[in-house]
Protein backbone atom coordinates (compact mmCIF):
# COMPACT_ATOMS: atom_id res chain seq x y z
CA UNK A 1 0.00 0.00 0.00
CA UNK A 2 1.22 3.52 -0.32
CA UNK A 3 2.56 5.57 2.09
CA UNK A 4 0.12 8.10 3.86
CA UNK A 5 1.03 11.17 1.65
CA UNK A 6 1.57 9.55 -1.67
CA UNK A 7 -1.99 7.86 -1.08
CA UNK A 8 -3.46 10.96 -0.92
CA UNK A 9 -1.82 12.09 -3.94
CA UNK A 10 -2.74 9.19 -5.58
CA UNK A 11 -6.99 9.12 -4.59
CA UNK A 12 -7.23 13.04 -5.34
CA UNK A 13 -5.06 12.55 -8.94
CA UNK A 14 -7.82 8.98 -9.34
CA UNK A 15 -10.91 11.13 -8.45
CA UNK A 16 -10.06 14.26 -10.83
CA UNK A 17 -9.92 11.99 -13.53
CA UNK A 18 -12.96 9.74 -12.75
CA UNK A 19 -16.30 10.36 -11.64
CA UNK A 20 -18.08 13.03 -9.64
CA UNK A 21 -18.82 10.81 -6.73
CA UNK A 22 -14.70 9.75 -6.63
CA UNK A 23 -14.09 12.76 -5.79
CA UNK A 24 -17.18 13.46 -3.57
CA UNK A 25 -15.74 10.35 -1.41
CA UNK A 26 -12.09 11.61 -1.93
CA UNK A 27 -13.07 14.89 -0.30
CA UNK A 28 -15.73 13.61 2.19
CA UNK A 29 -18.20 16.60 0.69
CA UNK A 30 -21.43 16.91 2.39
CA UNK A 31 -20.29 14.09 5.16
CA UNK A 32 -20.31 11.77 2.01
CA UNK A 33 -17.53 9.60 3.94
CA UNK A 34 -19.53 9.02 7.14
CA UNK A 35 -20.54 6.08 7.08
CA UNK A 36 -17.85 4.55 5.02
CA UNK A 37 -15.28 1.64 6.46
CA UNK A 38 -12.25 3.80 6.94
CA UNK A 39 -10.16 0.63 5.69
CA UNK A 40 -12.05 0.56 2.43
CA UNK A 41 -12.09 4.09 1.82
CA UNK A 42 -8.24 3.95 2.24
CA UNK A 43 -7.82 1.51 -0.57
CA UNK A 44 -6.44 2.10 -3.66
CA UNK A 45 -7.47 0.38 -7.03
CA UNK A 46 -4.61 -1.45 -8.29
CA UNK A 47 -2.54 -0.54 -5.50
CA UNK A 48 -3.02 -4.09 -3.60
CA UNK A 49 -2.06 -6.36 -6.42
CA UNK A 50 1.90 -7.57 -5.87
CA UNK A 51 4.30 -5.50 -7.17
CA UNK A 52 5.54 -7.77 -9.61
CA UNK A 53 2.15 -8.54 -10.92
CA UNK A 54 1.68 -4.61 -11.12
CA UNK A 55 4.94 -3.84 -13.43
CA UNK A 56 3.96 -6.59 -15.99
CA UNK A 57 0.59 -5.13 -16.20
CA UNK A 58 2.14 -1.73 -16.39
CA UNK A 59 4.13 -2.80 -19.35
CA UNK A 60 0.95 -4.16 -20.95
CA UNK A 61 -1.23 -0.85 -20.59
CA UNK A 62 -1.06 2.58 -22.95
CA UNK A 63 -3.05 5.68 -22.09
CA UNK A 64 -5.86 5.92 -24.46
CA UNK A 65 -5.11 2.59 -26.34
CA UNK A 66 -5.97 0.07 -23.47
CA UNK A 67 -9.43 -1.33 -22.23
CA UNK A 68 -11.77 1.57 -19.97
CA UNK A 69 -11.60 -1.50 -17.08
CA UNK A 70 -9.33 -3.70 -16.33
CA UNK A 71 -9.10 -6.42 -13.72
CA UNK A 72 -6.99 -9.50 -12.19
CA UNK A 73 -8.77 -12.78 -11.69
CA UNK A 74 -7.86 -15.04 -8.14
CA UNK A 75 -5.21 -16.97 -9.86
CA UNK A 76 -7.74 -20.11 -8.45
CA UNK A 77 -9.59 -19.01 -11.77
CA UNK A 78 -8.57 -18.18 -14.87
CA UNK A 79 -9.85 -16.17 -17.70
CA UNK A 80 -8.22 -16.44 -21.02
CA UNK A 81 -5.50 -13.90 -20.84
CA UNK A 82 -6.30 -12.08 -18.12
CA UNK A 83 -3.77 -11.72 -15.54
CA UNK A 84 -4.28 -13.47 -12.23
CA UNK A 85 -2.97 -12.40 -8.17
CA UNK A 86 -0.83 -14.09 -6.81
CA UNK A 87 1.55 -13.85 -9.73
CA UNK A 88 2.95 -16.44 -10.78
CA UNK A 89 6.25 -16.07 -13.34
CA UNK A 90 4.98 -19.00 -15.96
CA UNK A 91 1.83 -16.77 -16.38
CA UNK A 92 3.52 -14.89 -19.32
CA UNK A 93 6.76 -17.45 -19.58
CA UNK A 94 7.37 -18.30 -23.61
CA UNK A 95 10.25 -20.30 -25.12
CA UNK A 96 12.69 -18.17 -27.17
CA UNK A 97 15.07 -20.55 -29.82
CA UNK A 98 17.16 -18.55 -32.30
CA UNK A 99 19.35 -21.35 -34.84
CA UNK A 100 21.00 -21.29 -38.06
CA UNK A 101 23.04 -18.74 -39.68
CA UNK A 102 25.19 -16.54 -37.32
CA UNK A 103 24.10 -18.02 -34.13
CA UNK A 104 26.55 -19.17 -31.34
CA UNK A 105 24.71 -22.16 -30.00
CA UNK A 106 24.42 -21.71 -25.98
CA UNK A 107 21.67 -20.83 -23.50
CA UNK A 108 19.68 -17.92 -23.23
CA UNK A 109 19.44 -15.69 -19.73
CA UNK A 110 16.17 -17.23 -17.91
CA UNK A 111 14.26 -13.92 -18.21
CA UNK A 112 14.88 -12.79 -21.80
CA UNK A 113 11.76 -10.93 -23.19
CA UNK A 114 10.45 -10.83 -26.68
CA UNK A 115 11.85 -7.52 -27.11
CA UNK A 116 14.84 -8.78 -27.59
CA UNK A 117 14.04 -10.30 -30.70
CA UNK A 118 14.33 -7.53 -32.71
CA UNK A 119 17.90 -5.84 -31.78
CA UNK A 120 19.34 -9.06 -31.46
CA UNK A 121 18.45 -10.16 -35.31
CA UNK A 122 19.60 -6.33 -35.61
CA UNK A 123 23.14 -7.61 -34.93
CA UNK A 124 22.99 -10.41 -37.16
CA UNK A 125 21.79 -8.40 -39.67
CA UNK A 126 24.17 -5.18 -39.06
CA UNK A 127 22.03 -2.81 -38.64
CA UNK A 128 21.63 0.32 -36.50
CA UNK A 129 18.31 1.29 -35.80
CA UNK A 130 17.64 5.19 -35.13
CA UNK A 131 16.58 6.44 -31.66
CA UNK A 132 17.24 2.78 -30.01
CA UNK A 133 15.84 4.45 -26.83
CA UNK A 134 11.92 4.10 -27.71
CA UNK A 135 12.18 1.02 -27.36
CA UNK A 136 13.28 -1.57 -24.13
CA UNK A 137 14.72 -4.08 -25.69
CA UNK A 138 18.52 -5.05 -25.34
CA UNK A 139 20.30 -7.11 -27.69
CA UNK A 140 20.77 -10.38 -26.08
CA UNK A 141 25.07 -10.89 -25.72
CA UNK A 142 27.15 -13.66 -27.51
CA UNK A 143 24.86 -15.03 -29.43
CA UNK A 144 25.62 -13.32 -32.61
CA UNK A 145 28.63 -14.83 -34.62
CA UNK A 146 31.11 -12.89 -36.86
CA UNK A 147 30.15 -10.33 -39.00
CA UNK A 148 28.30 -12.42 -41.68
CA UNK A 149 24.89 -11.77 -42.75
CA UNK A 150 21.60 -14.02 -43.59
CA UNK A 151 20.33 -13.98 -46.78
CA UNK A 152 17.12 -14.98 -44.99
CA UNK A 153 15.47 -14.21 -41.50
CA UNK A 154 12.23 -16.49 -40.78
CA UNK A 155 10.17 -16.00 -37.46
CA UNK A 156 7.92 -19.11 -36.43
CA UNK A 157 5.82 -17.60 -33.91
CA UNK A 158 3.02 -19.70 -32.20
CA UNK A 159 0.52 -18.95 -31.16
CA UNK A 160 -1.31 -19.44 -27.30
CA UNK A 161 0.89 -21.25 -26.06
CA UNK A 162 3.73 -20.95 -23.06
CA UNK A 163 5.37 -22.50 -20.12
CA UNK A 164 4.47 -25.99 -21.86
CA UNK A 165 6.14 -25.87 -25.16
CA UNK A 166 9.69 -25.66 -23.88
CA UNK A 167 9.08 -28.61 -21.53
CA UNK A 168 6.91 -30.73 -23.70
CA UNK A 169 8.43 -30.15 -27.10
CA UNK A 170 11.23 -27.90 -27.39
CA UNK A 171 13.94 -30.39 -26.92
CA UNK A 172 12.97 -32.71 -29.81
CA UNK A 173 12.03 -30.03 -32.35
CA UNK A 174 15.51 -28.80 -31.28
CA UNK A 175 17.25 -31.82 -31.96
CA UNK A 176 15.52 -32.14 -35.28
CA UNK A 177 16.70 -28.95 -36.47
CA UNK A 178 20.14 -29.85 -37.64
CA UNK A 179 23.99 -29.55 -36.99
CA UNK A 180 24.12 -25.69 -36.46
CA UNK A 181 22.88 -25.56 -33.13
CA UNK A 182 20.71 -23.00 -31.17
CA UNK A 183 20.90 -20.26 -28.33
CA UNK A 184 17.27 -21.39 -26.29
CA UNK A 185 16.09 -20.47 -23.48
CA UNK A 186 12.31 -22.40 -22.12
CA UNK A 187 12.44 -19.59 -19.19
CA UNK A 188 11.85 -16.79 -21.69
CA UNK A 189 9.09 -14.35 -21.45
CA UNK A 190 6.30 -11.67 -23.18
CA UNK A 191 7.74 -9.00 -20.66
CA UNK A 192 3.65 -7.81 -20.49
CA UNK A 193 0.53 -8.79 -19.28
CA UNK A 194 -2.51 -9.05 -20.03
CA UNK A 195 -1.20 -12.35 -22.47
CA UNK A 196 -2.64 -11.24 -25.82
CA UNK A 197 -1.35 -12.42 -29.61
CA UNK A 198 -1.85 -8.72 -31.02
CA UNK A 199 -0.14 -7.19 -28.33
CA UNK A 200 3.22 -9.79 -27.89
CA UNK A 201 3.59 -10.18 -30.96
CA UNK A 202 4.37 -6.63 -31.79
CA UNK A 203 6.45 -6.79 -29.33
CA UNK A 204 8.42 -9.49 -30.79
CA UNK A 205 8.03 -6.93 -33.87
CA UNK A 206 9.08 -3.60 -32.74
CA UNK A 207 11.63 -4.67 -30.18
CA UNK A 208 9.16 -2.68 -27.37
CA UNK A 209 6.78 -3.25 -24.86
CA UNK A 210 3.09 -2.80 -25.18
CA UNK A 211 3.29 0.41 -23.30
CA UNK A 212 5.62 1.77 -25.58
CA UNK A 213 4.09 0.17 -28.81
CA UNK A 214 0.71 0.89 -27.59
CA UNK A 215 -0.60 -2.19 -29.85
CA UNK A 216 -2.10 -3.47 -26.25
CA UNK A 217 -4.12 -5.99 -28.03
CA UNK A 218 -6.33 -7.35 -30.26
CA UNK A 219 -9.12 -4.75 -29.54
CA UNK A 220 -7.25 -0.94 -29.01
CA UNK A 221 -9.36 2.19 -28.72
CA UNK A 222 -9.14 4.40 -31.77
CA UNK A 223 -8.66 8.33 -31.76
CA UNK A 224 -12.04 8.96 -32.31
CA UNK A 225 -13.04 6.68 -29.37
CA UNK A 226 -14.19 3.19 -30.91
CA UNK A 227 -13.33 0.37 -30.00
CA UNK A 228 -11.41 -1.36 -33.44
CA UNK A 229 -9.33 -4.50 -34.79
CA UNK A 230 -5.50 -3.80 -34.48
CA UNK A 231 -4.34 -3.51 -37.86
CA UNK A 232 -7.83 -3.03 -38.88
CA UNK A 233 -8.28 0.04 -41.68
CA UNK A 234 -9.54 1.90 -38.67
CA UNK A 235 -7.12 0.96 -36.33
CA UNK A 236 -4.33 3.50 -35.25
CA UNK A 237 -0.91 2.06 -35.77
CA UNK A 238 2.08 1.00 -33.75
CA UNK A 239 3.64 4.28 -31.92
CA UNK A 240 6.87 2.75 -32.68
CA UNK A 241 7.98 1.07 -36.02
CA UNK A 242 8.69 -2.47 -36.60
CA UNK A 243 12.29 -3.49 -37.58
CA UNK A 244 10.83 -4.92 -40.54
CA UNK A 245 9.50 -1.48 -41.13
CA UNK A 246 12.89 -0.09 -40.33
CA UNK A 247 15.03 -2.39 -42.29
CA UNK A 248 12.67 -2.20 -45.26
CA UNK A 249 12.98 1.69 -45.33
CA UNK A 250 17.21 2.13 -44.82
CA UNK A 251 17.12 -0.60 -47.68
CA UNK A 252 14.96 1.59 -50.08
CA UNK A 253 13.10 -1.40 -50.33
CA UNK A 254 15.20 -3.93 -51.60
CA UNK A 255 14.64 -5.78 -49.00
CA UNK A 256 11.66 -8.01 -48.97
CA UNK A 257 9.59 -8.18 -46.16
CA UNK A 258 6.41 -11.05 -46.08
CA UNK A 259 3.81 -12.40 -43.16
CA UNK A 260 1.93 -15.13 -43.05
CA UNK A 261 -0.49 -16.01 -40.32
CA UNK A 262 -4.13 -16.60 -39.55
CA UNK A 263 -5.42 -12.72 -39.64
CA UNK A 264 -4.69 -9.28 -39.53
CA UNK A 265 -4.13 -8.44 -35.93
CA UNK A 266 -0.68 -10.87 -36.24
CA UNK A 267 0.79 -7.68 -38.64
CA UNK A 268 2.66 -6.36 -35.88
CA UNK A 269 5.58 -8.68 -36.25
CA UNK A 270 6.44 -6.96 -39.48
CA UNK A 271 3.78 -3.86 -39.23
CA UNK A 272 3.81 -2.67 -42.66
CA UNK A 273 2.57 0.81 -42.40
CA UNK A 274 5.34 3.21 -40.33
CA UNK A 275 6.39 4.50 -43.41
CA UNK A 276 3.43 5.65 -45.68
CA UNK A 277 5.70 4.90 -49.20
CA UNK A 278 6.11 1.35 -47.91
CA UNK A 279 3.33 -0.49 -49.60
CA UNK A 280 4.81 -3.73 -50.98
CA UNK A 281 4.91 -6.20 -48.17
CA UNK A 282 3.82 -10.02 -48.99
CA UNK A 283 1.05 -9.94 -46.47
CA UNK A 284 -0.63 -13.31 -46.53
CA UNK A 285 -3.78 -14.23 -43.86
CA UNK A 286 -6.05 -17.20 -43.79
CA UNK A 287 -6.62 -20.76 -43.38
CA UNK A 288 -4.07 -21.72 -46.62
CA UNK A 289 -0.74 -24.22 -45.40
CA UNK A 290 1.69 -22.13 -44.54
CA UNK A 291 4.46 -24.23 -44.88
CA UNK A 292 3.43 -24.24 -48.99
CA UNK A 293 3.18 -20.39 -49.04
CA UNK A 294 6.34 -19.84 -47.27
CA UNK A 295 8.33 -22.22 -49.63
CA UNK A 296 6.46 -20.46 -52.64
CA UNK A 297 7.27 -17.16 -51.92
CA UNK A 298 11.03 -18.16 -51.09
CA UNK A 299 11.32 -19.00 -54.46
CA UNK A 300 9.52 -16.18 -55.96
CA UNK A 301 13.18 -14.55 -54.44
CA UNK A 302 12.93 -13.85 -50.71
CA UNK A 303 16.91 -14.78 -49.47
CA UNK A 304 17.89 -14.33 -53.44
CA UNK A 305 21.08 -11.82 -52.73
CA UNK A 306 22.63 -9.84 -49.84
CA UNK A 307 19.90 -8.12 -48.49
CA UNK A 308 18.75 -9.94 -45.29
CA UNK A 309 14.92 -10.61 -46.38
CA UNK A 310 12.17 -10.94 -43.09
CA UNK A 311 9.75 -13.74 -43.11
CA UNK A 312 7.29 -14.21 -40.69
CA UNK A 313 4.88 -17.09 -40.08
CA UNK A 314 2.60 -17.07 -37.10
CA UNK A 315 0.75 -20.67 -36.13
CA UNK A 316 -2.01 -21.65 -34.77
CA UNK A 317 -4.25 -24.62 -34.47
CA UNK A 318 -2.54 -26.44 -31.58
CA UNK A 319 0.44 -27.68 -30.17
CA UNK A 320 1.44 -30.97 -32.22
CA UNK A 321 -0.08 -29.46 -35.56
CA UNK A 322 1.96 -26.25 -34.88
CA UNK A 323 5.05 -28.73 -34.35
CA UNK A 324 4.78 -30.69 -37.58
CA UNK A 325 4.15 -27.10 -39.27
CA UNK A 326 7.67 -26.38 -37.92
CA UNK A 327 9.56 -29.12 -38.31
CA UNK A 328 8.34 -28.78 -42.39
CA UNK A 329 9.14 -24.84 -42.10
CA UNK A 330 12.17 -25.05 -41.52
CA UNK A 331 13.60 -28.27 -43.51
CA UNK A 332 12.20 -26.36 -46.46
CA UNK A 333 13.42 -23.32 -46.13
CA UNK A 334 16.79 -24.43 -44.91
CA UNK A 335 17.25 -26.50 -48.17
CA UNK A 336 15.78 -23.32 -50.86
CA UNK A 337 18.20 -20.92 -48.88
CA UNK A 338 20.86 -22.71 -46.79
CA UNK A 339 21.83 -18.81 -45.00
CA UNK A 340 19.19 -18.44 -43.28
CA UNK A 341 18.71 -17.40 -39.58
CA UNK A 342 15.60 -18.87 -37.69
CA UNK A 343 13.90 -17.71 -34.42
CA UNK A 344 11.23 -19.74 -32.96
CA UNK A 345 8.94 -18.16 -30.15
CA UNK A 346 5.37 -17.98 -28.91
CA UNK A 347 2.85 -15.52 -27.68
CA UNK A 348 2.17 -16.86 -24.37
CA UNK A 349 -0.56 -19.16 -22.73
CA UNK A 350 -3.58 -18.85 -23.47
CA UNK A 351 -5.30 -20.75 -20.48
CA UNK A 352 -8.06 -22.04 -22.79
CA UNK A 353 -8.09 -25.51 -20.87
CA UNK A 354 -8.03 -26.28 -16.85
CA UNK A 355 -4.56 -26.09 -15.62
CA UNK A 356 -3.47 -28.16 -12.45
CA UNK A 357 -7.15 -28.35 -11.46
CA UNK A 358 -7.80 -24.57 -11.87
CA UNK A 359 -10.95 -23.76 -13.37
CA UNK A 360 -11.29 -21.35 -16.14
CA UNK A 361 -14.04 -18.65 -16.96
CA UNK A 362 -14.71 -17.22 -20.18
CA UNK A 363 -14.70 -13.67 -20.86
CA UNK A 364 -18.12 -13.58 -22.88
CA UNK A 365 -19.49 -14.91 -19.10
CA UNK A 366 -17.35 -11.61 -17.33
CA UNK A 367 -19.39 -9.44 -20.04
CA UNK A 368 -22.58 -10.98 -19.27
CA UNK A 369 -22.19 -10.95 -15.24
CA UNK A 370 -21.04 -7.15 -15.97
CA UNK A 371 -24.15 -6.39 -17.48
CA UNK A 372 -26.29 -8.60 -15.75
CA UNK A 373 -25.42 -6.37 -12.72
CA UNK A 374 -25.57 -3.20 -14.88
CA UNK A 375 -28.92 -3.54 -16.17
CA UNK A 376 -27.84 -2.57 -19.59
CA UNK A 377 -25.59 -3.33 -22.66
CA UNK A 378 -22.83 -1.98 -21.25
CA UNK A 379 -19.95 -3.37 -22.96
CA UNK A 380 -18.81 -2.94 -26.20
CA UNK A 381 -15.64 -5.10 -26.75
CA UNK A 382 -14.03 -7.76 -23.70
CA UNK A 383 -10.32 -8.37 -24.36
CA UNK A 384 -7.68 -10.29 -22.36
CA UNK A 385 -7.14 -7.69 -19.34
CA UNK A 386 -10.58 -5.96 -19.57
CA UNK A 387 -13.54 -4.49 -20.95
CA UNK A 388 -14.02 -1.61 -23.31
CA UNK A 389 -17.17 0.29 -22.62
CA UNK A 390 -19.76 1.59 -24.87
CA UNK A 391 -19.61 5.57 -24.12
CA UNK A 392 -23.13 6.08 -25.75
CA UNK A 393 -24.86 3.62 -23.26
CA UNK A 394 -22.79 4.70 -20.35
CA UNK A 395 -24.27 8.38 -20.79
CA UNK A 396 -27.72 7.59 -21.82
CA UNK A 397 -28.01 5.11 -18.53
CA UNK A 398 -25.94 7.49 -16.18
CA UNK A 399 -23.88 4.34 -15.95
CA UNK A 400 -19.78 5.24 -14.60
CA UNK A 401 -16.86 3.00 -14.76
CA UNK A 402 -17.25 3.26 -10.89
CA UNK A 403 -20.24 1.20 -11.73
CA UNK A 404 -18.55 -1.69 -13.82
CA UNK A 405 -15.92 -1.83 -11.63
CA UNK A 406 -18.13 -2.89 -8.47
CA UNK A 407 -20.30 -4.57 -11.10
CA UNK A 408 -16.95 -7.20 -12.26
CA UNK A 409 -16.33 -7.45 -8.09
CA UNK A 410 -19.45 -8.64 -7.50
CA UNK A 411 -18.64 -11.62 -9.88
CA UNK A 412 -18.35 -14.66 -8.22
CA UNK A 413 -15.93 -17.46 -9.27
CA UNK A 414 -17.47 -21.14 -10.08
CA UNK A 415 -16.48 -22.53 -7.31
CA UNK A 416 -17.83 -19.98 -5.16
CA UNK A 417 -16.05 -16.73 -3.43
CA UNK A 418 -15.14 -13.86 -6.13
CA UNK A 419 -13.95 -14.12 -8.89
CA UNK A 420 -11.54 -10.52 -9.34
CA UNK A 421 -8.75 -10.29 -6.86
CA UNK A 422 -9.23 -6.87 -8.07
CA UNK A 423 -10.93 -4.61 -10.48
CA UNK A 424 -9.72 -0.71 -11.43
CA UNK A 425 -10.35 2.07 -14.05
CA UNK A 426 -7.78 1.80 -17.00
CA UNK A 427 -6.52 5.05 -15.68
CA UNK A 428 -5.68 3.62 -12.10
CA UNK A 429 -2.34 1.55 -14.28
CA UNK A 430 -1.20 4.97 -15.15
CA UNK A 431 -0.89 5.98 -11.37
CA UNK A 432 1.19 2.82 -10.26
CA UNK A 433 4.30 5.24 -9.49
CA UNK A 434 1.99 6.28 -6.80
CA UNK A 435 1.53 2.80 -5.18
Amino acid sequence: MASGRRLTVLVVALALVGAPAMVLRALCVGKSCAQEDIAAASAVPFCPLPEALRDQIVAGYRQGRSPDVMGTTIASTLVRGWPASPYRPDANRVPIAFFGAGVVPGSLPPGTGVDQIAPTLEGLMGFDRSHPEVRSGQQIEGIVRGSTHPRLIVEIVWMDVGSTFPQNHAPRLLDALGSSGEAASGEATTGSMPVDPAAILTSIGTGGIPAEHGITGRTIRSADGAAVSAWGPNAPPSIIATLADDWDHATDERARIGLIAPDATAQGVVGGNWYLEHDRDDLVFGDGDPVDIASSLVRSGFGADATSDILAVVLDGGVFRMDARTRALVGSISELVPDTTFVLTATGPGHSRSENGTSTVSARSVVRGVEAAIGAPVVASAVAGGLFLDQDVMASNEITSDDVVRAMETLKAPGGGRLFADAYPGFAVGFSRYC
